[in-house]
């Protein structure tokens, strides 16, 4: 199963585009509910965030990205495991949080001329059209795993009847 998780995260970090459209946080939020240990969910998701990293260029604020990823599945861990469409969407929120809020505070330190009050609430007002997609589209492969999960169980359940 980790193997699965491992392909799944590296597929959907790589297929991501820089606008934020991406199903890498669904992803990671699937991935808690089958990987039981949260260190071997981080190891897979910093692996496919540094594979792609290597593919489309790393930058100074990167470790920014690979801290929020290590709250966000901190977060996955201290919370209810109860694998369930409303609990995964309350995970996208929090999720979507932290990445927008770690993330951007990275590139205010680290691309910054000036550190001021207005020149870091205007390095997140710039980053929230990208906060936005990436929540809508967290939102929407949340959807479309548990779908396919739900469509894949009943599968597997009609087969064991006959």
């Amino acid at each position: 199963m980790n193997i699965s998780i491992l392909l799944l995260l590296l597929v959907s970090k790589l297929s991501s585009s820089f606008i934020n459209i991406s199903p890498f946080i669904a992803t990671i939020i699937i991935g808690a509910y089958f990987v039981n240990s949260k260190y071997h969910l981080l190891i897979m998701v910093w692996i496919a965030q540094f594979v792609s990293d290597m593919s489309f260029g790393m930058h100074v604020s990167s470790i920014f990205v690979y801290m929020s990823y290590f709250f966000i599945v901190l977060i996955l861990y201290l919370s209810e495991k109860n694998f369930s469409l409303v609990s995964s969407l309350i995970n996208v929120v929090y999720a979507n949080i932290i990445f927008f809020f770690v993330s951007n505070f990275g590139h205010f330190i680290s691309f910054s001329e000036y550190y001021s009050l207005p020149i870091f609430f205007d390095s997140y007002k710039a980053g929230i059209p990208f906060g936005i997609n990436l929540l809508l589209s967290s939102l929407l492969f949340i959807f479309i795993y548990h779908a396919l999960l739900a469509i894949s169980n009943k599968q597997l359940v009609s087969s064991w009847l006959r």
